[in-house]
């Protein structure tokens, strides 16, 4: 019994000093899911500053271009910024960024420590595979992911932020077009003859033909009987 308090000790321990070490970070929700090929899907980023009062946060992000593309970036239905200073999309690289602040000028002495949403980037899948989305994020630089508290210096903790990785699928099989239909060749029909494109015309049926023989024969037998006359 000893043995099993003591193990259940170790576990809250444990689990306490890693949530009190997990430092200001940005996530994306949810950071994993399988998607078909063609469809879109929706990851929403937010931001914990822990105990830091914050009042802006940066998001540098990265991402397959081969496999996916943003569609959209849009506010979050509760923004835990009110401002939101630009975003910028380059599908061609993989990359998107965007930039949010505390309100007015009142933003410094009113900053608390952030928790909540920040946007909603809508993705598409573009080829099969594993996706990576991941935060951009040095130590000590400025120029990617940040949350910047009330002096203007970066408190994030890049190792806590918490990136994507998603699967993409190959779709369902689409319907394959149906058999294109045979051209009807067009006809032309002058004085009861057939002409089709490509052959010769026809001058005449087999009934006129006779006609036309037998006249000749009654014709040339008709000169002979008038020589002899």
């Amino acid at each position: 019994m000893k043995k099993i308090c003591l193990a259940i000790f170790v576990f809250l321990a444990v689990t306490s000093v890693g949530a009190v070490q997990a430092g200001p970070m940005l996530k994306l929700t949810s950071p994993t899911g399988s998607y078909e090929n063609g469809t879109t899907f929706k990851v929403t980023v937010g931001v914990d500053s822990g105990t830091a009062k914050s009042i802006a946060v940066d998001a540098w992000v990265t991402f397959d271009a081969t496999k996916l593309e943003v569609v959209s970036i849009d506010p979050a239905s509760t923004p835990a910024f009110v401002n939101s200073m630009g975003k910028n999309i380059y599908n061609t690289e993989g990359k998107f960024d965007m930039s949010f602040n505390a309100a007015g000028d009142a933003g410094i002495a009113e900053a608390v420590a952030i928790r909540g949403d920040l946007a909603v980037v809508t993705f598409k899948a573009k080829a099969a595979g594993s996706a990576a989305v991941n935060f951009t994020c040095t130590a000590g630089s400025t120029i990617d992911t940040n949350i910047f508290d009330t002096t203007g210096n970066d408190v994030i903790d890049c190792v806590s932020n918490v990136n994507g990785s998603y699967t993409i699928t190959a779709g369902p099989g689409g319907a394959t077009d149906p058999p294109t239909a045979p051209t009807a060749v067009p006809t032309t029909v002058v004085n009861n003859v057939t002409t089709v494109p490509g052959e010769l015309p026809r001058t005449g049926g087999v009934g006129a033909t006779l006609g036309l023989m037998i006249f000749g024969i009654v014709g040339a037998l008709a000169g002979v009987a008038l020589r002899w006359l």
